[in-house]
């Protein structure tokens, strides 16, 4: 009896110290483009594309930067979003986080400033598959509460490829990447 119950804490203790080794903290470091598209009211529905990436200051704080340029027809505009924030580790394959931002929009018929404020979720539930949710609240003109969620799918370490959809009221944004982790 004594030794079936070491031989079972064993197991169950092997197969809970390998599951937490075998995913790890979603990466802070990388750089990903790909494609963008917008669903807007009114029929307006612009694609292109965007270049982003974050950046890992020390254990807690990092910085973000996005940039996206879509058409439709003879309009096109650019984004900008410029940024930081602090991350927190829930355990040891889910993080949470709080940000700020700078954004900016050029377009044809409209050019404005504003900022953006985010907290979400980003959590590697096996070590290819990373998921992650997202409130805002963005403020260009009148302000726009946002959700966003999406997946990444990990080839190795440093190669993903990955989705994300984000609400908003005046326009869905749906964009599909190809990310490099340094």
């Amino acid at each position: 009896m004594k030794a079936s119950s070491i031989i079972a804490i064993t197991a169950l203790s092997s197969s809970m110290f390998s599951l937490s080794v075998a995913a790890d903290t979603p990466d802070w470091r990388y750089v990903e483009g790909g494609y963008l598209s917008y669903d807007g009211d009114g029929g307006f529905d612009p694609d292109g594309l965007q270049v982003n990436g974050k950046y890992l200051l020390d254990p807690n704080f990092y910085v973000n930067g996005e940039f996206g340029w879509a058409e439709t027809g003879d309009i096109d505009f650019t984004t900008l979003t410029l940024g930081g924030g602090y991350r927190l580790a829930l355990n040891s394959t889910t993080d949470a986080y709080v940000g700020a931002n700078f954004e900016r929009i050029d377009a044809d018929f409209y050019d404005d400033n504003g900022y953006s404020l985010n907290a979400g979720v980003r959590s590697m539930l096996t070590p290819e598959l990373e998921v992650n949710g997202e409130l805002g609240y963005l403020d260009l003109d009148d302000g726009d509460i946002t959700l966003k969620a999406g997946a990444y799918y990990y080839f190795n370490p440093q190669f993903a490829v990955g989705a994300n959809y984000e609400f908003m009221d005046d326009a869905d944004v749906f964009q599909l990447s190809a990310r490099y982790a340094f």
